[in-house]
């Protein structure tokens, strides 16, 4: 029966980062209860054929995979049906978009149908502007390309990890690569990963035998040899992580934070 020893040191003191609320103890649980039970990934199908968008006779691109417009909620004789839901709020001030604690709120939903055209454009060349945002849009927004990175450095990593792994993620292979992942106790990028499995991968508890375990193991990227620059390495607010030592009686990040002035706190 694996237990939290047996993942390694950096693995393991993630783990109990990220479940600090379970207490130590209750990290070990999780570990050892979860042996077996591999993590799942998107749950979004891989495409057959690559991803589009197609201009549609309502003046937006919608985004297409495998016959299906992915922004719609389903195809009639009229097109494909789209629905969004307006919600506004009243208050002494005036109205505000959304909802708002307090006042009067009101909302119409909309309903259109959209016939595409033939014209099909570069996914990553459209801005989110000129995307479909019908309801549906977000839960499919994963489905996009992301913007180029803000930092040039960043950028660079990418285009590398692209050219020599493709970009779709380099762990679930069904959305595409958004994320520049790295190893914080090394520095080493590990792979291109989508937002979902980028914010859950170091959730894993499991020892190996599971797509993430495998991937944090052995990462696809090792051979390139990239190194993530420290200085843009995530750092949480003193205030969560006072938190976590608070529930834990200890920082298990200590070994790898950098040294600063506050360290103590």
């Amino acid at each position: 029966m694996p237990s939290l020893d047996d993942l390694p040191p950096y693995r393991r003191a993630k783990l109990m980062w990220e479940f600090a609320h379970f207490g130590e103890h209750g990290v070990e649980q999780m570990v050892r209860e979860q042996a077996g039970q591999p993590c799942h990934l998107s749950g979004v199908p891989k495409p057959s054929s690559p991803r589009v968008a197609v201009l549609g006779k309502d003046g937006r691109f919608h985004l297409m995979s495998d016959g299906l417009m992915l922004c719609a909620k389903g195809r009639t004789e009229q097109g494909w049906e789209h629905r969004q839901i307006c919600s506004w709020t009243e208050t002494d001030e005036g109205l505000a978009e959304g909802y708002r604690a307090g006042g009067t709120h009101g909302s119409v939903e909309r309903i259109w149908f959209v016939q595409a055209t033939a014209e099909a454009v570069p996914l990553a060349s459209l801005p989110p502007a000129q995307r479909c945002h019908s309801d549906n849009y977000t839960v499919t927004m994963h489905y996009w390309p992301p913007p180029p990175a803000r930092t040039a450095v960043v950028r660079r990593l990418r285009a590398a990890l692209v050219e020599a792994l493709g970009p779709d993620c380099h762990l679930c292979g069904a959305l595409p690569g958004a994320m520049v992942d790295h190893d914080y106790a090394t520095g080493k990028v590990r792979g291109l990963l989508c937002k979902l499995c980028n914010r859950t991968v170091e959730e894993c508890p499991h020892v190996q035998g599971c797509p993430k375990a495998d991937y944090m193991s052995n990462p696809p990227a090792a051979d390139l040899a990239l190194s993530y620059p420290p200085y843009l390495a995530h750092e949480p607010k003193a205030s969560v992580r006072a938190h976590k030592i608070e529930l834990l009686g200890f920082d298990p990040l200590a070994p790898w934070r950098p040294a600063r002035p506050d360290a103590s706190a």
